[in-house]
């Protein structure tokens, strides 16, 4: 049975906007605390649970206006919220947080210190649910089951395009190493951890971490050295001088990008393959001794 459920109003005030729904089971059924979901609640929310989808280990995610902002693996949720948040403070504000694992009583203090405009998450303790409800508007969300679909669409001007949805596992395997300098075990993790992100956010995306946490962010730029030029300024506002690793969703064009990688101390690389120059990409890695990985396949979103 179709549902058409009515929203608040659509991305602004003053367009009507509605959710159409196939399923018995409403989204709207998982919210536990906070005002009505609305649009741009649903657009976050989309976006959130499917890359929170990619983790399997404590993971939390902050995402404002469809892209995380900061996002963490840790041993325990409490520390990769922490890590997350750290990630970028200023751009989690008002942010929607996501977690793979329920929200006890430490956690909950630390989240309601801040402001969120929601928080999804398996469960939550009975005493963390006294505090974080003490926020009226707080939206407080149980994690739905999310259902792999093959294919999806986009409506456009001249109808709807269909795609096969990007379901590829990004795993060891995604990584083909093309330069002669070898990664260590720690760093493939967080290339692998980087390249998840990456396929989640707007091209053109760059994610750079250490530690499986991201440290900067760069994406929805027109050009792939500008988003890489925002996630270097990102990480050198809130991080110390340090190694740290680099994930591109598409190929680096030009010398330019590596070039001001090497130079801010990254020596660890992944981004697909398909330039007409990656034999200079390539060169330029081992001259200056940079671990360089080619990916499987490309990781666009648009």
């Amino acid at each position: 049975m179709i549902k058409k459920i009515r929203l608040r109003y659509g991305e602004n005030p003053g367009q009507d906007a509605y959710l159409i729904n196939k399923d018995n089971e409403s989204i709207f059924n998982f919210q536990i605390n906070g005002k009505k979901i609305s649009y741009n609640n649903l657009l976050d929310l989309d976006s959130g649970l499917r890359c929170l989808d990619e983790f399997t280990e404590p993971t939390s995610i902050i995402v404002k206006h469809t892209n995380p902002c900061g996002v963490a693996s840790a041993k325990t949720i409490n520390s990769a919220f922490l890590k997350s948040y750290t990630s970028d403070p200023k751009s989690a504000f008002g942010g929607i947080i996501f977690l793979n694992r329920k929200v006890n009583f430490e956690l909950a203090n630390k989240i309601y210190k801040n402001f969120f405009e929601m928080v999804v998450a398996p469960n939550f303790d009975t005493n963390a649910l006294n505090i974080l409800k003490k926020k009226k508007n707080l939206i407080l969300l149980k994690k739905p089951k999310i259902k792999k679909e093959v294919k999806g669409y986009k409506s456009t001007l001249f109808g709807k395009l269909y795609q096969t949805n990007n379901l590829t596992p990004i795993n060891k395997k995604f990584l083909n190493l093309v330069s002669n300098k070898k990664a260590s075990s720690r760093s493939i993790d967080d290339l692998i951890f980087s390249l998840k992100i990456v396929k989640h956010l707007k091209s053109n995306a760059i994610v750079l971490a250490r530690n499986k946490q991201t440290l900067g962010l760069g994406h929805g730029q027109t050009n792939r050295v500008d988003a890489l030029k925002f996630a270097i300024r990102n990480m050198k506002i809130y991080f110390k001088k340090g190694s740290f690793v680099c994930a591109s969703d598409g190929f680096f064009p030009f010398k330019d990008s590596i070039n001001l990688l090497h130079k801010n101390g990254c020596s660890i690389i992944a981004q697909p393959s398909g330039s007409i120059n990656d034999r200079e990409i390539i060169s330029f890695s081992l001259t200056n001794k940079i671990s360089l990985y080619f990916t499987k396949n490309r990781l666009f979103k648009h």
